[in-house]
């Protein structure tokens, strides 16, 4: 064979290699079925029921209190240059357990229990059943190495200063669900009741161990209809929280207080944990009715993260029950009032102070494409 074909050879032998090589790349681990990948911005929309073309009111500031005061932070500084749209922690589902407190630990799941009623002896395994508080024994059926996890449909556990349901026995809880946008008036301190409640409501659908085509019998619920505004006031984990929070809480009472009885608006205001983006404080979420108008634009609108799987799991979410949750950072108590008129009278979201928005699926909307990022 002489020198110009082995040159003309060898080429064709490099490519045949790579060739080789290319079908030869890494595997992951395990793959879901592909039809749960689908992109939502682009081929999902009318499976979904999703308008490309949808907008959503919004204005680009917020409308400031005519005292612009705000409260000392001891020297903490607050992030106001970085890029706040689009930072929210992506969540399927919003636990909220009502304590009636905002003294909580850093980590919430070490606060402290109620005992049971009329359990005065126990020993071993049943101590540290007895001892551990809902939100331990909750956030550790939903955490990492949990039969109950899945990484496409994160669950969000806070404490909030609600208090405990009235209706609620001794040494039960009360724990209310968002998007759905119930409360669980009375829930016993213990892990079977806690799996059941995880298995009824915070589970998707097509996840087998979903237990939410079936009946709710063991649970007495108490549909939530009105808008809940909820401030991160966790002290314990920040200090900027723990102070602007409380100022923010009070002063979304007395703009509420103050208005008269034609124009008031029916709310649910309260303290809650940490939710992320202590630099951006303060931070609240909004969970607004399904029939409030913009909730119904908002499920109009792309969304941008859940897989689908099954088109009969699709729901019209523009006339879903269930609630959406408008995220908001660097909201300050002036802004109490501007939010309350803008957002919840008028329907609009405030662009200079929006996180991020969840809509009705549980899905994070997609903000670029309403060119809110």
């Amino acid at each position: 064979m002489n020198s110009n074909s082995s040159i003309k050879i060898i080429p064709r032998r490099m490519q045949c290699l790579r060739s080789f090589g290319g079908c030869r790349q890494p595997q992951p681990r395990f793959q879901l079925p592909s039809s749960r990948f689908i992109n939502p911005t682009i081929n999902t929309l009318s499976i979904r029921g999703y308008s490309s073309t949808q907008t959503v009111p919004s204005v680009e500031s917020c409308p400031c209190g005519s005292d612009l005061s705000i409260p000392d932070l001891g020297g903490d500084e607050l992030d106001t240059k970085s890029p706040l749209s689009g930072v929210i922690t992506r969540h399927y589902r919003h636990v909220v357990i009502h304590t009636g407190t905002i003294d909580w630990p850093s980590r919430i799941e070490d606060g402290p229990s109620t005992p049971p009623k009329g359990r005065s002896r126990v020993s071993g395994s049943a101590i540290q059943e007895e001892n551990s508080s809902i939100t331990a024994k909750l956030k550790a059926l939903v955490s990492r190495g949990s039969i109950y996890v899945d990484p496409f449909y994160p669950i969000l556990v806070t404490n909030t200063s609600l208090p405990t349901d009235p209706a609620a026995k001794e040494g039960h809880g009360t724990i209310t669900i968002f998007p759905d946008a119930v409360e669980i008036t009375s829930i016993p301190n213990s892990t079977g009741s806690l799996q059941n409640l995880v298995t009824s409501f915070l589970l998707p659908p097509s996840n087998h161990l979903s237990t939410q085509k079936e009946s709710h019998e063991p649970f007495a619920i108490k549909k939530i209809s009105k808008p809940v505004i909820l401030t991160c006031s966790h002290g314990n984990r920040d200090k900027r929280c723990g102070i602007l929070g409380p100022a923010i809480t009070k002063a979304f009472e007395e703009t509420l207080a103050k208005d008269t009885p034609n124009d008031r608006i029916d709310c649910i205001v309260g303290d809650i944990s940490h939710i992320g983006g202590h630099k951006f404080a303060g931070n609240v979420i909004i969970h607004l009715p399904g029939d409030h108008p913009l909730s119904r634009a908002i499920n109009n609108a792309p969304a941008s993260t859940l897989p689908v799987s099954e088109p009969e799991e699709v729901k019209d979410t523009a006339e879903s029950s269930r609630s959406v949750s408008i995220w908001y950072g660097r909201v300050m108590p002036y802004h109490a009032e501007g939010i309350i008129q803008t957002t919840l009278k008028e329907g609009r979201i405030v662009k200079e102070l929006l996180r991020g928005i969840v809509n009705s699926d549980g899905d994070l909307v997609d903000l670029q494409s309403l060119g809110f990022k």
